[in-house]
């Protein structure tokens, strides 16, 4: 297991992980072997059913460095949200770094990390990075820029235009967790409600480097459905999913004394997730009508398409299963 440290350390990486057997241990030692200290890594399994649990017990159990390594696992599977939540109460360190369990970190990626976020006197409450592109088979691509993060003034520019950033590269800092609570448990995007956070309190920045090779795939990936019960579940899970973040933006705008032109940018965005979820849950076409006809707020043609797709699911699973044919011929 690991060493203790002397100096009680003020970073702490968070490395999370969910039925990654094969590729945890790699991901893990890359975490290992950072060459910043002192250093906590809280190695976090979220109740997998497979491995993974193991080969982090296994990985941290042949550890011999200087860092201090702590191995937990979720009483039950909880979601990114909440085990997010959770791994904040449980590490000691002043500024987070995420790490997920299929991705790798830079020997020297938390060292830069604090090096940019001492240059900035510490007043950012995130720091991101650039990332390179990883695929299934482990071979590494071009590198994907995230937006420059510095250039975020406050509310008024994240409205303007949302960021693009991947929260696998992401630092963040305990006190701004502290100031807005723990994240709705229903959270699976959680880097827009990092980086919002940040841009309304101490701000954020962009390490110009590429520190992480990121893995592809995940709640990204295009779905295949099986069977029209499969879609909708997904359909509702999803729709669960976004609404979720969008309360949340919401409860923190309103947190810190900005919720007008958040509510103005999600407002119809969360009008037509409601629209999707009336039309699903509908039991007869004449009650879909009705739906489509209390509407008028969101584009014609859009509603008359997402009617169609509720009115007539087979051909929805149909078109979603030759569009996934597609996606892999395009890739052998």
């Amino acid at each position: 297991m690991a060493t203790s440290t002397t100096t009680p350390p003020r970073v702490s990486i968070l490395f999370l992980a969910y039925n990654q057997e094969q590729l945890v241990r790699r991901a893990a030692q890359s975490c290992l072997a950072q060459d910043f200290e002192p250093l906590e890594i809280v190695l976090s399994d979220d109740a997998s059913t497979d491995n993974t649990f193991a080969e982090l017990q296994a990985v941290a159990a042949q550890y011999r460095g200087p860092h201090k390594v702590i191995v937990r696992r979720s009483e039950k599977n909880v979601g990114i949200g909440e085990h997010y939540n959770q791994l904040v109460k449980v590490a000691s360190g002043d500024l987070l770094v995420t790490a997920a369990g299929d991705d790798w970190s830079e020997p020297h990626r938390v060292r830069r990390i604090v090096e940019a976020w001492d240059a900035n006197g510490r007043r950012a409450d995130l720091i991101a990075s650039h990332v390179r592109d990883l695929d299934h088979d482990g071979n590494l691509h071009e590198v994907i820029r995230v937006d420059d993060l510095g250039a975020y003034k406050g509310v008024d520019d994240w409205a303007h235009k949302r960021p693009y950033i991947i929260g696998a590269g992401h630092a963040f800092t305990r006190r701004m967790m502290e100031r807005f609570g723990p994240m709705d448990p229903g959270i699976a995007y959680e880097d827009q409600i990092m980086v919002f956070r940040a841009i309304v309190s101490g701000g954020a920045i962009t390490v110009d480097e590429a520190l992480v090779d990121y893995r592809r795939g995940g709640t990204s990936r295009l779905p295949v459905f099986e069977s029209i019960a499969q879609m909708r579940t997904w359909n509702d899970r999803q729709s669960a999913r976004v609404l979720a973040e969008r309360e949340q933006l919401l409860a923190d705008a309103r947190l810190a004394g900005c919720e007008e032109p958040v509510y103005k940018l999600m407002e119809a965005p969360m009008r037509r997730e409601r629209y999707l979820h009336d039309l699903r849950h509908a039991d007869t076409h004449g009650e879909r009508w009705k739906i489509f006809q209390a509407a008028p707020q969101l584009p014609t043609w859009w509603r008359l398409r997402k009617l169609l797709h509720a009115s007539f699911p087979g051909a929805t699973v149909k078109v979603k299963q030759g569009l996934s044919a597609l996606h892999r011929r395009q890739h052998w």
